[in-house]
Protein backbone atom coordinates (compact mmCIF):
# COMPACT_ATOMS: atom_id res chain seq x y z
CA UNK A 1 0.00 0.00 0.00
CA UNK A 2 0.57 3.83 -0.30
CA UNK A 3 0.37 6.22 2.00
CA UNK A 4 0.32 10.11 1.80
CA UNK A 5 -0.23 13.57 3.79
CA UNK A 6 -2.19 16.08 2.09
CA UNK A 7 -0.51 19.28 1.90
CA UNK A 8 -2.47 22.29 0.40
CA UNK A 9 -2.94 20.80 -3.10
CA UNK A 10 -0.08 18.93 -3.38
CA UNK A 11 0.82 14.77 -1.68
CA UNK A 12 4.29 14.59 0.22
CA UNK A 13 5.10 11.29 -0.20
CA UNK A 14 5.46 9.52 3.31
CA UNK A 15 5.82 5.65 2.84
CA UNK A 16 5.67 4.19 -0.95
CA UNK A 17 5.41 0.14 -1.89
CA UNK A 18 4.34 -2.63 0.43
CA UNK A 19 5.19 -3.18 3.55
CA UNK A 20 7.27 -6.41 4.13
CA UNK A 21 8.80 -5.97 7.35
CA UNK A 22 8.46 -9.32 9.73
CA UNK A 23 5.99 -9.47 12.25
CA UNK A 24 6.52 -10.46 16.12
CA UNK A 25 4.04 -10.00 18.55
CA UNK A 26 2.47 -7.09 16.85
CA UNK A 27 2.02 -4.94 13.51
CA UNK A 28 3.94 -2.14 14.24
CA UNK A 29 1.59 0.28 11.97
CA UNK A 30 -0.90 2.21 14.12
CA UNK A 31 -3.18 3.08 11.19
CA UNK A 32 -4.46 -0.27 10.22
CA UNK A 33 -6.96 -2.00 8.16
CA UNK A 34 -8.71 -5.36 10.17
CA UNK A 35 -9.27 -8.17 7.90
CA UNK A 36 -11.84 -9.71 10.30
CA UNK A 37 -14.81 -12.05 9.44
CA UNK A 38 -16.96 -8.82 10.01
CA UNK A 39 -15.55 -5.93 8.54
CA UNK A 40 -13.07 -5.08 5.46
CA UNK A 41 -12.49 -1.79 6.71
CA UNK A 42 -12.07 -1.11 10.77
CA UNK A 43 -12.25 2.52 11.76
CA UNK A 44 -9.52 4.17 12.57
CA UNK A 45 -8.99 3.63 16.31
CA UNK A 46 -5.32 4.31 16.76
CA UNK A 47 -4.67 0.88 18.80
CA UNK A 48 -1.51 -1.48 17.30
CA UNK A 49 -3.16 -4.25 16.43
CA UNK A 50 -1.96 -8.15 16.87
CA UNK A 51 -2.68 -9.28 13.40
CA UNK A 52 -1.57 -13.18 14.28
CA UNK A 53 -4.06 -14.33 16.65
CA UNK A 54 -7.69 -14.41 15.25
CA UNK A 55 -10.50 -15.02 17.44
CA UNK A 56 -11.94 -18.68 18.60
CA UNK A 57 -15.21 -17.63 17.91
CA UNK A 58 -14.56 -16.46 14.58
CA UNK A 59 -17.12 -16.41 12.23
CA UNK A 60 -20.10 -16.79 15.01
CA UNK A 61 -21.23 -13.12 14.41
CA UNK A 62 -21.92 -13.75 10.89
CA UNK A 63 -23.94 -16.42 11.82
CA UNK A 64 -25.79 -14.79 14.99
CA UNK A 65 -26.24 -11.20 14.04
CA UNK A 66 -28.86 -9.93 10.87
CA UNK A 67 -27.07 -7.34 9.31
CA UNK A 68 -23.64 -5.80 8.13
CA UNK A 69 -23.84 -2.51 10.37
CA UNK A 70 -24.37 -4.41 13.17
CA UNK A 71 -21.55 -6.31 12.92
CA UNK A 72 -19.20 -3.77 11.94
CA UNK A 73 -20.76 -1.39 15.16
CA UNK A 74 -20.55 -3.84 17.58
CA UNK A 75 -16.36 -4.59 16.78
CA UNK A 76 -15.26 -1.27 16.06
CA UNK A 77 -18.08 0.36 18.83
CA UNK A 78 -16.36 -1.87 21.66
CA UNK A 79 -13.23 -1.08 20.85
CA UNK A 80 -13.73 2.84 20.82
CA UNK A 81 -15.29 2.17 24.03
CA UNK A 82 -12.58 0.17 25.78
CA UNK A 83 -9.97 3.23 25.27
CA UNK A 84 -11.27 4.98 28.22
CA UNK A 85 -9.87 2.24 30.22
CA UNK A 86 -7.52 0.15 28.08
CA UNK A 87 -4.97 2.74 26.74
CA UNK A 88 -4.09 2.68 22.45
CA UNK A 89 -0.48 3.74 23.92
CA UNK A 90 0.04 1.21 26.48
CA UNK A 91 -1.80 -1.69 25.23
CA UNK A 92 -2.12 -3.79 21.79
CA UNK A 93 -5.77 -5.03 20.33
CA UNK A 94 -6.09 -8.79 19.66
CA UNK A 95 -9.03 -10.73 18.92
CA UNK A 96 -10.66 -12.81 21.69
CA UNK A 97 -8.86 -15.77 23.01
CA UNK A 98 -10.24 -16.82 26.41
CA UNK A 99 -14.52 -17.57 25.71
CA UNK A 100 -14.15 -20.86 24.36
CA UNK A 101 -17.89 -21.73 25.17
CA UNK A 102 -19.65 -18.54 24.03
CA UNK A 103 -21.47 -21.04 20.90
CA UNK A 104 -23.41 -22.91 23.52
CA UNK A 105 -23.89 -19.82 25.82
CA UNK A 106 -26.12 -18.00 23.49
CA UNK A 107 -28.49 -20.99 23.48
CA UNK A 108 -31.42 -21.70 25.59
CA UNK A 109 -31.13 -22.88 29.31
CA UNK A 110 -31.67 -27.00 29.12
CA UNK A 111 -30.76 -29.85 30.43
CA UNK A 112 -28.64 -30.65 27.95
CA UNK A 113 -27.27 -26.91 27.80
CA UNK A 114 -27.15 -25.94 31.33
CA UNK A 115 -24.52 -22.69 30.35
CA UNK A 116 -27.49 -21.44 28.22
CA UNK A 117 -28.31 -17.71 28.71
CA UNK A 118 -31.83 -17.72 26.52
CA UNK A 119 -34.82 -18.71 28.43
CA UNK A 120 -35.49 -22.60 28.61
CA UNK A 121 -38.48 -23.42 26.30
CA UNK A 122 -40.99 -26.41 27.35
CA UNK A 123 -41.61 -28.39 24.29
CA UNK A 124 -43.84 -31.35 24.85
CA UNK A 125 -44.67 -34.08 22.34
CA UNK A 126 -46.95 -34.10 19.86
CA UNK A 127 -47.29 -29.54 20.88
CA UNK A 128 -48.89 -28.22 17.57
CA UNK A 129 -46.63 -25.36 15.85
CA UNK A 130 -49.14 -22.80 16.79
CA UNK A 131 -48.83 -23.30 20.69
CA UNK A 132 -44.68 -24.06 20.04
CA UNK A 133 -44.96 -20.44 17.98
CA UNK A 134 -46.96 -18.81 20.92
CA UNK A 135 -44.51 -20.05 23.74
CA UNK A 136 -41.28 -18.82 21.57
CA UNK A 137 -43.05 -15.42 21.87
CA UNK A 138 -43.78 -15.86 25.34
CA UNK A 139 -39.99 -16.71 25.99
CA UNK A 140 -37.55 -14.83 22.97
CA UNK A 141 -33.94 -15.56 22.42
CA UNK A 142 -32.57 -11.95 24.22
CA UNK A 143 -29.06 -12.51 23.74
CA UNK A 144 -28.05 -12.99 20.16
CA UNK A 145 -24.35 -12.69 20.39
CA UNK A 146 -21.16 -11.74 22.88
CA UNK A 147 -18.02 -10.52 21.69
CA UNK A 148 -14.93 -10.82 23.02
CA UNK A 149 -12.23 -8.50 22.78
CA UNK A 150 -8.79 -8.30 24.31
CA UNK A 151 -6.04 -5.92 25.25
CA UNK A 152 -2.14 -7.15 25.65
CA UNK A 153 1.34 -5.36 26.58
CA UNK A 154 4.12 -5.59 24.00
CA UNK A 155 4.62 -9.10 25.03
CA UNK A 156 1.79 -10.63 24.79
CA UNK A 157 0.24 -10.67 28.03
CA UNK A 158 -3.62 -9.99 28.70
CA UNK A 159 -3.97 -6.98 30.59
CA UNK A 160 -7.62 -5.91 29.80
CA UNK A 161 -11.09 -7.83 28.09
CA UNK A 162 -13.96 -6.36 26.93
CA UNK A 163 -17.41 -7.77 26.47
CA UNK A 164 -19.99 -6.42 23.98
CA UNK A 165 -23.78 -8.28 24.61
CA UNK A 166 -25.70 -8.08 21.75
CA UNK A 167 -29.40 -8.01 22.40
CA UNK A 168 -32.63 -8.38 20.03
CA UNK A 169 -34.84 -5.87 20.12
CA UNK A 170 -36.74 -8.02 18.15
CA UNK A 171 -36.94 -11.65 18.05
CA UNK A 172 -37.06 -13.37 14.35
CA UNK A 173 -39.14 -16.75 14.91
CA UNK A 174 -38.99 -19.73 12.76
CA UNK A 175 -41.45 -22.85 13.33
CA UNK A 176 -41.96 -25.99 11.51
CA UNK A 177 -44.78 -28.13 11.34
CA UNK A 178 -45.43 -31.60 11.08
CA UNK A 179 -45.54 -31.18 7.06
CA UNK A 180 -42.28 -29.34 7.27
CA UNK A 181 -43.47 -26.13 6.19
CA UNK A 182 -41.99 -23.07 8.29
CA UNK A 183 -44.34 -20.37 9.95
CA UNK A 184 -43.03 -17.24 10.84
CA UNK A 185 -43.06 -14.67 13.63
CA UNK A 186 -41.68 -12.07 15.29
CA UNK A 187 -41.36 -10.74 19.18
CA UNK A 188 -40.66 -6.74 19.45
CA UNK A 189 -38.87 -6.73 22.72
CA UNK A 190 -39.32 -4.29 25.65
CA UNK A 191 -36.31 -1.83 26.32
CA UNK A 192 -36.44 -2.10 29.84
CA UNK A 193 -36.92 -6.23 29.54
CA UNK A 194 -34.01 -6.14 27.18
CA UNK A 195 -31.63 -4.26 29.46
CA UNK A 196 -33.04 -6.37 32.55
CA UNK A 197 -31.76 -9.58 30.96
CA UNK A 198 -28.91 -7.99 29.63
CA UNK A 199 -27.49 -6.90 32.78
CA UNK A 200 -28.06 -10.50 34.16
CA UNK A 201 -26.52 -12.06 31.13
CA UNK A 202 -23.42 -10.30 32.04
CA UNK A 203 -23.39 -11.17 35.40
CA UNK A 204 -23.25 -14.37 34.95
CA UNK A 205 -20.88 -14.12 32.21
CA UNK A 206 -18.36 -12.22 34.83
CA UNK A 207 -18.60 -15.05 37.36
CA UNK A 208 -17.63 -17.65 34.65
CA UNK A 209 -14.59 -15.40 33.29
CA UNK A 210 -13.43 -14.52 36.60
CA UNK A 211 -13.34 -18.95 37.15
CA UNK A 212 -10.58 -18.82 33.82
CA UNK A 213 -7.11 -18.64 35.22
CA UNK A 214 -5.55 -16.04 33.36
CA UNK A 215 -8.43 -14.21 33.23
CA UNK A 216 -9.22 -14.34 37.52
CA UNK A 217 -7.74 -10.64 38.25
CA UNK A 218 -7.96 -8.77 34.60
CA UNK A 219 -10.17 -5.79 33.89
CA UNK A 220 -13.11 -6.64 32.56
CA UNK A 221 -15.01 -3.42 30.53
CA UNK A 222 -18.41 -4.59 29.64
CA UNK A 223 -21.57 -2.93 27.32
CA UNK A 224 -24.95 -3.68 25.88
CA UNK A 225 -25.79 -3.16 22.50
CA UNK A 226 -29.37 -3.17 20.85
CA UNK A 227 -29.41 -4.43 17.74
CA UNK A 228 -31.33 -3.30 14.83
CA UNK A 229 -33.89 -5.04 12.85
CA UNK A 230 -32.97 -6.94 9.93
CA UNK A 231 -31.96 -4.88 6.77
CA UNK A 232 -31.69 -1.77 8.49
CA UNK A 233 -28.85 0.63 7.13
CA UNK A 234 -27.76 2.01 10.32
CA UNK A 235 -26.24 0.28 12.99
CA UNK A 236 -27.45 -0.06 16.90
CA UNK A 237 -25.51 1.65 19.63
CA UNK A 238 -24.15 0.34 23.13
CA UNK A 239 -26.13 2.21 26.00
CA UNK A 240 -24.77 0.57 28.74
CA UNK A 241 -21.21 0.13 30.03
CA UNK A 242 -19.92 -0.96 33.29
CA UNK A 243 -16.21 -1.66 34.90
CA UNK A 244 -14.87 -4.55 36.28
CA UNK A 245 -11.32 -3.84 38.37
CA UNK A 246 -8.71 -6.29 38.54
CA UNK A 247 -9.78 -7.19 42.08
CA UNK A 248 -13.29 -7.09 42.17
CA UNK A 249 -15.44 -10.32 41.19
CA UNK A 250 -18.35 -9.01 39.95
CA UNK A 251 -20.81 -6.04 38.71
CA UNK A 252 -21.37 -3.15 40.86
CA UNK A 253 -22.70 -0.11 38.82
CA UNK A 254 -23.45 0.44 35.25
CA UNK A 255 -23.26 3.84 33.51
CA UNK A 256 -25.12 5.17 30.62
CA UNK A 257 -23.89 5.61 27.25
CA UNK A 258 -25.59 8.31 25.09
CA UNK A 259 -25.03 8.06 21.71
CA UNK A 260 -26.23 7.43 18.37
CA UNK A 261 -25.53 7.11 14.54
CA UNK A 262 -27.40 8.62 11.85
CA UNK A 263 -27.16 8.30 7.92
CA UNK A 264 -27.06 10.67 5.16
CA UNK A 265 -28.88 10.98 2.83
CA UNK A 266 -31.70 10.26 4.82
CA UNK A 267 -35.09 11.57 6.54
CA UNK A 268 -33.79 11.17 9.48
CA UNK A 269 -30.68 12.33 9.03
CA UNK A 270 -31.55 15.62 7.85
CA UNK A 271 -33.95 16.01 10.34
CA UNK A 272 -31.09 15.55 12.56
CA UNK A 273 -28.39 17.81 10.87
CA UNK A 274 -30.05 19.57 7.86
CA UNK A 275 -26.61 21.25 7.58
CA UNK A 276 -24.37 18.22 7.40
CA UNK A 277 -26.41 16.44 5.09
CA UNK A 278 -26.46 19.58 2.20
CA UNK A 279 -22.54 19.52 3.13
CA UNK A 280 -22.26 15.83 2.19
CA UNK A 281 -24.20 16.14 -0.60
CA UNK A 282 -22.29 19.44 -2.15
CA UNK A 283 -18.88 17.68 -1.54
CA UNK A 284 -20.46 14.73 -3.62
CA UNK A 285 -21.48 17.02 -6.59
CA UNK A 286 -18.06 18.81 -6.29
CA UNK A 287 -16.39 16.07 -6.78
CA UNK A 288 -18.23 14.51 -9.63
CA UNK A 289 -17.63 17.62 -11.78
CA UNK A 290 -13.90 16.34 -12.01
CA UNK A 291 -14.75 12.90 -12.76
CA UNK A 292 -17.76 12.92 -14.12
CA UNK A 293 -16.86 9.92 -16.55
CA UNK A 294 -17.30 8.05 -13.04
CA UNK A 295 -20.65 7.80 -10.71
CA UNK A 296 -19.45 8.46 -7.37
CA UNK A 297 -21.81 7.76 -4.75
CA UNK A 298 -21.44 9.46 -0.54
CA UNK A 299 -22.77 7.82 1.95
CA UNK A 300 -22.50 9.44 5.54
CA UNK A 301 -22.81 7.96 8.87
CA UNK A 302 -22.68 10.68 11.69
CA UNK A 303 -21.83 9.41 15.52
CA UNK A 304 -23.86 11.78 18.02
CA UNK A 305 -22.75 11.79 21.56
CA UNK A 306 -24.90 13.76 23.63
CA UNK A 307 -26.22 15.57 20.52
CA UNK A 308 -22.57 16.19 19.87
CA UNK A 309 -21.10 15.14 16.51
CA UNK A 310 -18.44 12.94 17.09
CA UNK A 311 -17.41 11.50 14.18
CA UNK A 312 -17.91 11.54 10.58
CA UNK A 313 -17.30 8.26 8.58
CA UNK A 314 -18.34 8.57 4.50
CA UNK A 315 -18.24 5.45 2.40
CA UNK A 316 -17.56 6.73 -1.67
CA UNK A 317 -18.84 3.97 -3.93
CA UNK A 318 -17.39 4.34 -6.95
CA UNK A 319 -15.94 2.19 -10.19
CA UNK A 320 -12.12 3.22 -10.30
CA UNK A 321 -9.90 1.17 -9.78
CA UNK A 322 -6.65 2.92 -10.99
CA UNK A 323 -3.72 4.03 -8.83
CA UNK A 324 -3.64 6.89 -10.98
CA UNK A 325 -7.26 7.70 -10.45
CA UNK A 326 -7.29 7.13 -7.29
CA UNK A 327 -4.55 9.35 -6.48
CA UNK A 328 -6.25 12.19 -8.71
CA UNK A 329 -9.37 11.56 -6.63
CA UNK A 330 -7.79 11.95 -3.40
CA UNK A 331 -6.17 14.82 -4.58
CA UNK A 332 -8.88 16.90 -5.52
CA UNK A 333 -11.32 15.86 -2.49
CA UNK A 334 -8.44 15.70 0.30
CA UNK A 335 -8.16 19.83 0.71
CA UNK A 336 -12.21 19.74 0.22
CA UNK A 337 -12.45 18.22 3.34
CA UNK A 338 -10.72 20.25 5.09
CA UNK A 339 -13.00 23.17 4.17
CA UNK A 340 -16.12 21.47 4.64
CA UNK A 341 -15.57 19.53 7.72
CA UNK A 342 -12.96 21.72 9.50
CA UNK A 343 -13.66 21.06 12.67
CA UNK A 344 -14.67 17.23 12.92
CA UNK A 345 -12.76 14.11 12.78
CA UNK A 346 -13.23 12.59 9.13
CA UNK A 347 -12.56 8.99 8.02
CA UNK A 348 -13.41 8.54 4.21
CA UNK A 349 -13.36 5.01 2.68
CA UNK A 350 -12.83 4.53 -0.97
CA UNK A 351 -14.95 1.63 -1.70
CA UNK A 352 -14.99 -0.18 -5.54
CA UNK A 353 -15.93 -3.36 -7.39
CA UNK A 354 -12.62 -4.65 -5.82
CA UNK A 355 -12.85 -3.19 -2.78
CA UNK A 356 -11.34 -1.34 -0.71
CA UNK A 357 -8.81 0.79 -2.35
CA UNK A 358 -8.30 4.25 -0.57
CA UNK A 359 -8.51 5.78 2.99
CA UNK A 360 -8.21 9.43 4.13
CA UNK A 361 -8.40 10.69 7.65
CA UNK A 362 -8.66 13.95 8.92
CA UNK A 363 -8.51 14.35 12.63
CA UNK A 364 -9.53 17.66 14.14
CA UNK A 365 -7.12 20.54 13.06
CA UNK A 366 -4.50 18.23 11.02
CA UNK A 367 -4.07 18.36 7.24
CA UNK A 368 -5.24 15.01 5.98
CA UNK A 369 -3.98 11.31 5.72
CA UNK A 370 -4.42 9.26 2.82
CA UNK A 371 -3.66 5.64 2.36
CA UNK A 372 -3.92 3.80 -1.17
CA UNK A 373 -4.55 0.07 -0.72
CA UNK A 374 -3.25 -2.39 -3.61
Amino acid sequence: MKKWMIASLSFLVLLSGCNNKPQEVMDEETLEIQNSAASDAREYLTYKINKQKKSVNRGLITMMINNRSDMDEIETGLMSLSKDHFSPEDMIYQEGQYLKDISSWLGRKSKENKEGLNPALEIKSGMGWEERLEREKQNPMYLAYIHEQNYVDSKGKIKGISLGFAMNKIDYIRVKDSKGLMHFDEKVIDDKKLEEYGKEAAKKVVSRVRSIKELKNVPIFISIYKLQPINSVVPGNYFISSYVDDNDKSIKKWTEINEKYYYFPSKEGEEKDRDLQNRIRDLEDYVSKFFSHQDIEFVGKALYKKDNLNQLVIDVHTGMVKETELIGFAQAIGPEIVDYFPHMPVYLYVKTPKGLKATIVKEVDQEPFVEIHE
